[in-house]
């Protein structure tokens, strides 16, 4: 008798030790700057109004075939080995809002993911509203226009799943792809939004291609080659990460 307590000792103890390991690693409004955490992607708050669809769905095929052969377990544990995690900023009440990687959290959610892994940049739970959107504006941490329009914080969407489609952030990052271009390593405040900079000035010049903007997603590759063309041009010069080249060779 005394044994088959013991054991069941040792079980419940065990079973409360997992659950609150697990409990342990989901973000919340105790999180800190530095903890890499799991998160719900449906509780993510988008910094930006839009993605590129486009793009989005060029991310899922690639995940998709990541996802094969795998347990979410170890899908979490690649994204993970591989950097792909959301870069978080806790906001009032301990709401999540990601900086960045918004077409990769769109991506998994449109795999039927449920959660991924985020690292606390900062905890601004104890803000108030004005506070926490002067934070994420003063260190370049939002992105207040919507397909070229400024927009207020409150008109952002609340969920990646309403994050509206724009095809300029698309051919931006088909550019970056082809090393026209190039986008720092790792994760610094100056990079971030940087294709949406690009993004700008392709609608801005679109106007000198041949392609309607409503065709952009039905002929993208006709539309990357063109936006690769506005890329080299002397006037975008200026942005940030700059190459001039139309290729990776």
């Amino acid at each position: 008798m005394k044994i088959v307590i013991a054991t069941g000792v040792v079980a419940f103890l065990t079973i409360t030790y997992h659950w609150a390991a697990l409990a342990s690693e989901r973000c919340d409004a105790s999180s800190r700057t530095g903890d890499v955490c799991l998160c719900e992607l449906a509780e993510l708050h988008p910094t930006q109004a839009a993605v590129g669809m486009a793009e989005v769905q060029i991310r899922a095929q690639k995940l998709s075939r990541q996802m094969q052969g795998r347990s979410e377990k170890e899908f979490l544990a690649h994204l993970r080995k591989h950097d792909r995690i959301e870069p978080v900023v806790i906001g009032p009440t301990g709401a999540l809002y990601i900086t960045d990687h918004h077409h990769l959290a769109r991506a998994l959610y449109e795999l039927g993911q449920a959660t991924t892994y985020c690292e606390v940049l900062d905890n601004l739970s104890s803000s108030d509203s004005d506070g926490f959107w002067k934070h994420l504006q003063d260190a370049n941490e939002v992105y207040l226009k919507d397909r070229g329009e400024v927009v207020k914080p409150s008109q952002l969407p609340t969920s990646i799943m309403d994050l509206r489609d724009d095809p300029f952030p698309s051919l931006a990052g088909a550019v970056r792809e082809a090393c026209g271009i190039r986008k720092e390593e790792g994760r610094s405040p100056a990079s971030n939004y940087l294709e949406f900079q690009w993004a700008d000035y392709l609608r801005e010049n679109w106007a000198k291609t041949s392609i309607p903007i409503d065709q952009i997603n039905a002929h993208f590759d006709a539309a990357t080659n063109a936006a690769l063309e506005l890329a080299t041009k002397k006037e975008a010069g200026a942005l940030p990460g700059y190459t001039g080249k139309t290729s990776c060779r």
